[in-house]
């Protein structure tokens, strides 16, 4: 037992060791990726995380520097970012482990991708983050689509606003990158049950889920857009709208005016 024990403690050191790393190489970037304004731009990310200000630009500048791990075997990799991501409490920390998974998605099975991924979304505090891992979940379920489809329909009903976003919004993460795409009807099934959520950010998933679909399917999008116009909160609205031609704003527009969905700010 003490020599378990033992390995266990200098495992533990170890990865503290890479998160100090990573988060040194953070705080050493060049001074021209800081944000002149750190408050204004943690306000406008939304997060309660640490921030230390860096563009994204200079976190990317960031990950493409070697950090001591970067050769190990991919699998030792996906062991330490995923011990970074859920022990990290800096916001271009856990960026870095987002981009991580953006360089590698191909490289490994897509279970054992989604496995790991999957639980990553109970950190999310942020919409930058949610995006991030929203566009890593779009990949997956182009990929396959039974493995994470079900788990998606989990998330839309939870408690945690932030799963509720993940589980329209990794739907369709811009439909100009994928090669396929869910059936309209699957699609709107999901986004249906949420057109009344109170909250702000999912509100946004929201309005930025139609208009994706209505890229893809612009008809049956467009018709559900004017079925629940009067219910589509004006959060959502303005992101649903925006790629629609001039008479369709304004037809929409004209059957909003019966009354609108409010939203409290975030």
């Amino acid at each position: 037992m003490g020599l378990y024990l033992y390995f266990c403690c200098i495992q533990f050191m170890a990865k503290s060791n890479f998160l100090k790393e990573v988060e040194d190489s953070i705080y050493a970037a060049d001074k021209k990726w800081v944000s002149k304004d750190v408050p204004f731009l943690k306000k406008y990310i939304g997060t309660e995380y640490d921030i230390k200000g860096l563009s994204i630009p200079g976190v990317r500048s960031v990950f493409k520097t070697s950090f001591s791990f970067s050769q190990y075997p991919l699998p030792e990799q996906i062991k330490i970012w995923s011990e970074i991501w859920h022990h990290s409490n800096l916001h271009e920390t856990l960026s870095l482990a987002i981009f991580f998974w953006e360089k590698n998605i191909g490289n490994t099975e897509s279970v054992i991708t989604w496995n790991e991924l999957k639980t990553w979304t109970g950190k999310i505090d942020n919409w930058a983050h949610s995006d991030g891992l929203s566009g890593l979940y779009s990949m997956l379920l182009e990929i396959k689509p039974r493995m994470v489809l079900p788990q998606l329909k989990r998330w839309n009903s939870s408690k945690n606003s932030w799963e509720r976003r993940q589980s329209i919004v990794s739907l369709v993460h811009y439909h100009r990158l994928r090669n396929k795409v869910l059936p309209y009807s699957t699609l709107i099934q999901l986004v249906e049950p949420l057109l009344d959520d109170e909250n702000y950010y999912v509100q946004k998933g929201v309005g930025w889920t139609l208009r994706e679909i209505s890229n893809v399917y612009h008809k049956q999008a467009f018709t559900f857009m004017k079925k629940h116009c009067k219910n589509i909160t004006g959060v959502a609205f303005s992101a649903a709208a925006e790629k629609l031609n001039k008479e369709e704003k304004e037809e929409l527009k004209s059957l909003r005016k019966a009354g609108k969905k409010k939203i409290i700010p975030a």
